[in-house]
């Protein structure tokens, strides 16, 4: 397979970019991993872990291989996608199921004889590198918890020592970091947490002979204890959480603009 064929193909998979990888194949590499059949729940996941912490890639269904011989044998029928999802659902972690994409292909007609009337599916798995190293959450069939899996050549494997420094390394030269992410997500929660310490309004009765009784008993007796008055606490900050929230929306959709040097543009 020429790599060319296949950065094009993940680039925009179409059937024109799926029937030049298939013709053009050399057997398995590091970003293709060819399959005559979908694989267990945990096999598969294990492949989608390697081929992401490895740089993307993609697994190519209804393929064969034996003895290094590769053929193009198709699959009989479509796997539904969401029975694929559901399956690798608790191997995965959220963020990575999301991303990765299946896709189906039909050639009824096509100049390459050995794929012609034949069906094939792809799962493109993405590179994300701010976010590596991936690992699985739980044990399953040929796939271990908490293990960093990548690719060697034609094989899912488990990283090593030097594996596992490339990973990080990727991840490094992103400059990114979920520290921030993380802090984010505490001040908003401890922001919140001071917005529900506050009363916005107080609650009073105005008139009646037991206006000292408690809320509750007086708006059980309210045609005893007179009107029930609400007043604005002065202390209360103008901008309510949810304002605040939106104002910080729309200030960093101003930053992303600027980082991509559209911002005033329409």
């Amino acid at each position: 397979m020429i790599k060319e064929d296949f950065a094009k193909f993940f680039e925009e998979p179409t059937r024109e970019g799926l029937r030049d990888i298939l013709k053009h194949q050399t057997g398995e590499h590091n970003e293709v991993d060819f399959k005559e059949e979908w694989p267990s729940s945990g096999k598969l996941a294990k492949h989608i872990l390697a081929l992401t912490n490895y740089g993307g890639g993609c697994l190519v269904i209804g393929v064969s291989e034996e003895k290094e011989q590769i053929e193009s044998v198709g699959v009989k029928e479509f796997k539904k996608k969401e029975d694929v999802y559901k399956e690798i659902d608790k191997f995965l972690p959220k963020n990575l199921i999301n991303v990765s994409r299946i896709l189906d292909f039909q050639f009824t007609e096509t100049e390459y004889a050995s794929i012609k009337n034949k069906k094939f599916q792809v799962l493109l798995v993405p590179d994300l590198p701010k976010l590596i190293p991936f690992v699985s959450p739980r044990d399953g069939e040929g796939i271990k918890r908490d293990r960093i899996y990548t690719r060697r050549g034609t094989q899912t494997i488990e990283a090593s020592y030097d594996d596992i420094q490339k990973i990080i390394n990727r991840r490094i030269d992103t400059g990114y970091s979920s520290t921030s992410e993380l802090d984010l997500e505490a001040h908003l929660m401890q922001l919140k947490l001071l917005y529900n310490s506050i009363e916005q309004y107080y609650y009073f009765q105005e008139g009646g002979a037991l206006a000292s009784w408690t809320l509750d008993i007086s708006e059980q007796l309210s045609s005893i204890v007179g009107k029930r008055t609400k007043k604005t606490n002065v202390h209360y900050p103008e901008e309510g959480y949810d304002a605040f929230i939106n104002s910080l929306i729309k200030k960093k959709k101003k930053r992303i603009e600027l980082d991509l040097d559209v911002l005033g543009i329409e």
